[in-house]
């Protein structure tokens, strides 16, 4: 969000989220695909007031769910209804687990749910999550089908 975001994303989501009153994923993997990108499955869908719709599954999201924070930021990798395939036509999406109001604050619950949580190799300290998105409200961020971009710059700092 530093990086790619608008000024009014950075203003919306950082503050929360450098205070650690919320807390944010990264949403990449899904179930047929694995590390091929490429192949992703999980869509978004342009709404008349500028969001989107955001359906999918994504799976091995660390921290996806939990009760420790106020709001759980998901930053997902989706593709735009009619951009290419492959690893050219993605984007990334902000997609809150609450919705927020018009004073910023969380509020209605985002179609956004956990369908399980993985069993990981002993870690038991974190819920690995499979995440579901059904055509739950989000909002672009960084440029159209930047969205590998943006994402290698989170995963590189992280």
């Amino acid at each position: 969000i530093i990086t790619h975001g608008t000024d009014e994303q950075k203003a919306l989501w950082l503050p929360k989220l450098v205070e650690g009153v919320w807390t944010g994923t990264m949403n990449l993997t899904e179930p047929h695909c694995g590390t091929d990108l490429g192949l992703l499955r999980t869509r978004a869908v342009p709404n008349s007031d500028g969001t989107y719709r955001i359906s999918g599954q994504k799976i091995f999201i660390s921290a996806g769910e939990h009760d420790m924070a106020d709001n759980i930021v998901h930053l997902v990798l989706a593709r735009i209804e009619g951009e290419p395939e492959g690893v050219k036509g993605i984007s990334l999406f902000i997609v809150p687990k609450l919705k927020l109001d018009a004073s910023g604050n969380p509020g209605e619950k985002n179609t956004v749910s956990c369908g399980s949580i993985e069993e990981k190799m002993g870690i038991h300290g974190n819920s690995t999550c499979v995440m579901n998105y059904d055509e739950a409200q989000g909002t672009l961020l960084g440029e159209t089908n930047g969205g590998l971009k943006a994402m290698f710059t989170m995963m590189n700092e992280a």
